[in-house]
């Protein structure tokens, strides 16, 4: 939960005791579930983040020492990331 908030800049909506709600704008947002015996997605990416300045975006985490891959080819452009239990996200450009 932390590292989403400090990365990206997701409020806490509410927290329980495996579970919490992470505001990404007004009426959007997303829950993160503790969950036993996980294994990572890593074939793919189930969340994207979307951005209006991919590089500026870019910058900003490579600032804040996350890991990122080089820019895709094709559209969307977008790079990907890792969180700390090892999901793909990608970073897309709007």
């Amino acid at each position: 939960m932390s590292w989403y908030q400090e990365v990206f800049g997701f409020t806490l909506r509410w927290k329980i005791e495996r579970m919490c709600s992470l505001a990404i704008a007004p009426n959007c947002g997303f829950h993160l579930v503790q969950i036993s015996q996980f294994e990572p997605i890593t074939a793919y990416t189930p969340f994207n983040y979307a951005v209006k300045d991919l590089e500026d975006a870019r910058q900003r985490l490579l600032a804040k020492n996350v890991a990122v891959s080089p820019l895709r080819q094709g559209e969307p452009r977008r790079f990907d990331l890792t969180d700390l239990n090892g999901n793909m996200i990608s970073v897309i450009e709007l």
